[in-house]
């Protein structure tokens, strides 16, 4: 795969920079969902859905296959949806994972339900409450105040206020810091992957899945394999933001993700995807990949791995995981660094390119066809 030209990588991060300045929350994906569609519709590509609001891609004239390659992205982020409106305040459920010492006194913004834009309304976190265990499925919950009444409805929802997405540093040093990385960021970079392939004659079935409802155990994801909206046969390759490291740090590139803390993913499929990475590192020394067990937390390719799906997931060095800034202790914009971006969109775009020259093979058969050689060369030292 070779380098995107410059005014490819510019509409790539105009687009990243859209989309991750895009509010959303588990449920509230609506905005996000409004950004796919109006970006499917500029480039004729067909978006299928199903009962639980889940969206599959798939370019017009390519031939079914029984094993499609499937990129998929999660569009929700950890936040807060109303429950009640009281005057000026309001009680809301949080939906995802930060730990209770970052809320109150916070800055948040609430914002209407929908797709419609706004500018939305200034509030902060009065209080938190923790979920009730007799409850099955319930969720910490906190009240916010703002100092007017705002117009507010149950179902509305409010995110962390710190502000749009800005780029900071160049060059290598280039980082992206926005309200929503995880997991707009792998979005962008899945779709404009997504649209190269697309261009690309010789390009076999791949499609593009968005899922809802990540952030509180899958449950989008899940839906799509009830629903049948990711078929059955599919090789699954999640795009995701998991936490920087030591040992998986920023600007070392794209991070081919062997396993994440509940799970290590399909050796063939991973295999296959490190395997385009190193083509492209051998064509372009300046090409940087990793290949890590992300721990800091599980993704979509576990949950698929469940049913029975070939998974796996490259993904984003992330830093302020879920917006918390560890060194400070308080709430702040997500960041990635930028060239992490352009390195996974390259990788992601050669991954579906390989998939349709293969025509949809198993990914394995590099190292089967080097075993079964090793084995006839070799397997005298057994004798």
């Amino acid at each position: 795969m070779k380098p995107f030209s410059a005014a490819a990588r510019a509409r790539h991060q105009r687009d990243l920079l859209e989309v991750t300045a895009i509010p959303t929350a588990t449920g509230c994906e609506d905005r996000v969902v409004a950004w796919v569609q109006r970006w499917a519709k500029r480039r004729g590509v067909r978006v299928t859905g199903d009962r639980w609001g889940n969206l599959m891609l798939r370019g017009g004239g390519v031939r079914a296959s029984k094993r499609p390659l499937v990129l998929a992205a999660h569009l929700d982020h950890p936040a807060f949806v109303v429950t009640a409106v009281n005057g000026n305040t309001l009680e809301a459920e949080f939906r995802g994972g930060v730990h209770d010492a970052y809320f109150v006194g916070t800055k948040v913004r609430l914002w209407q339900a929908g797709p419609r834009n706004g500018a939305g309304v200034p509030g902060k976190v009065a209080a938190l409450r923790p979920a009730d265990p007799a409850v099955p499925g319930s969720f910490k919950t906190a009240t916010l105040s703002f100092a007017r009444a705002p117009k507010a409805a149950c179902g509305d929802f409010a995110t962390w206020d710190v502000g749009g997405s800005v780029v900071k540093g160049s060059g290598a040093k280039a980082r992206l810091h926005t309200p929503v990385c995880d997991n707009l960021a792998g979005l962008a970079a899945g779709l404009a992957a997504f649209d190269a392939v697309l261009k690309d004659r010789a390009a076999g079935d791949v499609r593009f899945l968005c899922t809802r409802a990540e952030e509180v155990g899958f449950v989008g994801a899940v839906g799509a394999v009830k629903s049948g909206l990711l078929p059955a046969g599919a090789r699954v390759v999640v795009l995701e933001n998991s936490k920087a490291s030591d040992h998986a740090p920023q600007g070392a590139g794209p991070v081919v993700r062997v396993g994440d803390a509940t799970s290590t993913f399909d050796p063939a499929l991973t295999g296959a995807v490190a395997g385009v990475a190193q083509s492209i590192a051998a064509a372009d020394p300046a090409f940087c990949w990793q290949r890590k067990l992300m721990t800091g937390g599980t993704c979509e390719a576990s949950a698929y791995a469940v049913f029975g799906l070939a998974a796996t997931c490259v993904c984003l060095p992330l830093g302020h995981y879920h917006n918390m800034d560890e060194s400070s202790g308080r709430i702040a914009r997500e960041f990635i660094a930028l060239e992490d971006f352009h390195g996974m969109v390259r990788l992601l775009a050669g991954v579906g390119l390989a998939a349709g020259a293969r025509g949809g093979g198993q990914g394995g058969a590099p190292l089967a066809a080097r075993l079964e050689t090793l084995f006839s060369a070799r397997s005298r030292v057994l004798a």
